[in-house]
């Protein structure tokens, strides 16, 4: 079959390297117990992509843009993260896994930066919708999720290793399937420097300011992601219960996405990171009064489509309306850098606000959904400025 179209090639490569996401959140960590790891082990080698991420995710955009033609960095980069998950195949015990794992993070952690910085430069050109082809990345994570737990009920940590193998080689294989990139070729110079590039865009106060108010805001997401699941248990909720949870805040997430197209010219970038501040107080602040009912957390998990998606969707349209082409992987690595820190941070701190205030913990994420709103509001009052362009 032969993919020629740009929105199509992009939406197949968010889709393919969301399949590796979807298998390796949730199940990883059931094979590294599998290996023998004891919970504090297990505990440092899956910080390590958070790690990783906020000190490499940066300089792979800036590196990613130097070659003129970013595809090859996410072949190269593919190629790397299958290679070192191989690896992971035959480790055993904890440094060999740790060290494999780092590898496969350090790899890892430039392919989505870049991929968005191709898909906004499609919506630059006028050539695709960004919602629409990241929508496919949603559907292949809840897919993967689903599929993960088949292959784990069935053939434990090999089949997970070997799903997570499939998944990496589906990424390798769709990276050759991309669009040639357009982004123009930079001068011999700027070539050379990778902290020039970043230099240029950090250099831009508006942006950095998205930046920061959308790491806020998307960190109000720690206490969902490391503790959800044990207050919905502890509610009394069953696993298929707690996975149907998961599945329906995707599924919000999934319905912004399709929508995009039309939602974003009514209310604009600035509409979009407002809603997605207010969506997170109200949805935030509800989680502690919820009981074992499950209509209203699943009324309550669509505002997922807020919280993330809305927030998500806004802070990529003012990237490609504020960076310059030549500059849009290193936006998008910074990005993703200055997210991972403040989700390292809330992560650490949603440790002991669930042990001492159960979901009553959750609250402390509205208060970050609120300034992390509030800064996005400010800062997208302002006239673009482009990133990169010298001026």
């Amino acid at each position: 079959m032969q993919i020629s179209s740009t929105p199509a090639r992009i939406s197949l490569f968010f889709a393919a390297s969301f399949v590796p996401f979807g298998v390796h959140l949730p199940f990883f960590p059931v094979l590294l117990a599998a290996r023998g790891l004891d919970a504090a082990e297990i505990a440092l080698v899956t910080t390590v992509p958070i790690v990783l991420r906020v000190t490499t995710a940066s300089l792979l955009g800036s590196f990613a843009d130097t070659l003129g033609d970013r595809r090859w960095a996410l072949i190269l980069y593919s190629a790397v993260a299958m290679a070192a998950m191989a690896a992971v195949g035959p480790a055993a015990g904890f440094w060999p896994l740790l060290l494999t794992s780092a590898a496969v993070a350090a790899a890892w952690n430039g392919i989505l930066p870049v991929t968005d910085a191709l898909a906004t430069g499609a919506v630059r050109r006028g050539e695709a919708v960004y919602g629409r082809m990241r929508v496919w990345g949603s559907a292949a994570f809840v897919a993967a999720n689903l599929a993960g737990g088949v292959v784990a009920a069935r053939f434990g940590e090999i089949g997970i290793w070997g799903f997570l193998m499939v998944g990496f080689g589906a990424q390798f294989a769709a990276g050759f399937l991309l669009p040639r990139d357009r982004v123009e070729t930079p001068r011999p110079r700027e070539a050379t420097s990778l902290l020039r590039g970043l230099g240029e865009v950090a250099t831009d106060r508006r942006l950095m300011k998205v930046l920061i108010g959308a790491a806020v805001l998307q960190s109000s997401h720690a206490m969902l992601y490391g503790f959800s699941s044990l207050h919905w248990a502890s509610l009394g909720f069953s696993g298929s219960e707690i996975g149907v949870l998961w599945a329906v805040g995707v599924t919000g997430e999934i319905a912004l996405f399709t929508f995009s197209g039309h939602v974003l010219p009514r209310l604009g970038p600035r509409g979009l990171v407002a809603l997605g501040g207010i969506g997170g107080v109200l949805r935030w602040s509800l989680f502690p009064f919820l009981d074992g009912a499950i209509g209203p957390w699943i009324v309550v998990q669509l505002l997922h489509a807020t919280t993330f998606a809305a927030t998500h969707l806004g802070t990529m349209t003012v990237i490609a309306r504020s960076v310059e082409d030549r500059r849009a992987a290193t936006a998008q690595g910074l990005m993703v850098s200055v997210n991972g820190l403040a989700m390292a941070a809330a992560t650490l701190a949603c440790g002991p606000l669930y042990r001492d205030y159960g979901g009553g913990g959750f609250a402390a994420m509205a208060v970050l959904a609120a300034i992390g709103g509030a800064i996005l509001v400010q800062a997208t009052a302002a006239q673009p400025h482009k990133a990169g362009s010298g001026g």
